[in-house]
């Protein structure tokens, strides 16, 4: 997968707690700190926090910046994570909710071309962020579904970034990373936002847009609807018909999720640099 921009700034956010292998300033100190050097379009900053207020304040400096100066930045996250959120330096959670609204805007603020690259912490449960149908919080992810040592992180990462500013692809970078990575299980993924989008809708289709669930989907949105009088009086029957007019054609319903989940309004743009059809988000696994 090429990248889809001219990235031209890395930020490191780390919460780690003491007594801990801090991974981000040993990743940022040993190959980033000077990765102008032989990349003079990239500079590189490291931002250590100690708790959410702190980490989200960062999010929002930057989506300032990426409006302000054309910053199209790599954010690389250093945390342990958990089902709940993120944990910070202090033990406390940022709650993966609290995470994702601040990245939509950030995501938003790039043109759709965020790339997030989690390092320490589980990076499936941020993956599960991006799997819904709601508006995309980041272009495309790299992150590992199992924790790995932090030498392992220190040395992959390293690979990546030289591979992926070098050769501008992501594919390659990941290959790279991966090399240094002895176990076939703990393997780092580039996840794209198609991907993600096709994934939600295909379980928002099969959830809702056909058997029980269309049902039950039905006789809720009909109950609803009768609560307003000018509908009551026509009868059940008559406004369970024209519910189930409204939702006889699901493309609809995929056409509307897509353009929320690309900001298709903000940047009409976007459905040429990332096509995706109906057929292929209920037709595959991997669009």
């Amino acid at each position: 997968m090429k990248a889809e921009a001219q990235y031209n700034k890395i930020v490191v956010i780390e919460s780690l707690p003491e007594g801990e292998m801090k991974t981000g300033k040993s990743l940022f100190d040993d190959q980033l700190m000077h990765i102008n050097a032989r990349f003079p379009q990239l500079s590189a900053e490291l931002v250590q926090v100690d708790n959410s207020e702190q980490f989200l304040n960062c999010l929002r400096k930057l989506t300032e910046e990426v409006i302000r100066d054309a910053i199209i930045p790599v954010l690389h996250i250093e945390c342990h994570g958990s089902t709940d959120g993120l944990v910070m330096a202090d033990g406390v959670v940022l709650s993966w909710a609290e995470l994702k609204s601040e990245l939509i805007k950030l995501n938003l603020a790039t043109r759709l071309n965020l790339l997030v690259v989690v390092g320490a912490c589980n990076g499936a449960y941020l993956i599960d962020t991006a799997t819904q149908v709601d508006a995309a919080p980041f272009f495309a992810v790299v992150g590992s579904e199992t924790e790995l040592d932090a030498g392992t992180i220190k040395d992959a990462f390293g690979n990546f970034y030289s591979e992926l500013f070098a050769s501008q692809d992501g594919d390659k970078a990941i290959d790279a990373m991966n090399s240094k990575i002895s176990n076939d299980d703990q393997k780092f993924r580039f996840l794209g936002a198609r991907a993600f989008f096709s994934e939600a809708f295909k379980k928002y289709y099969q959830d809702y847009c056909r058997g029980k669930g269309k049902r039950k989907r039905i006789e809720y949105l009909t109950s609803r609807v009768l609560q307003n009088p000018n509908v009551a009086r026509h009868g059940i029957k008559w406004a369970r018909t024209q519910v189930k007019k409204v939702l006889s054609n699901p493309e609809d319903d995929f056409e509307f999720f897509r353009n929320r989940y690309f900001f298709v309004d903000q940047l009409p743009e976007i459905l040429d640099r990332l096509p995706i059809s109906y057929e292929e988000a209920i037709g595959q696994e991997n669009a």
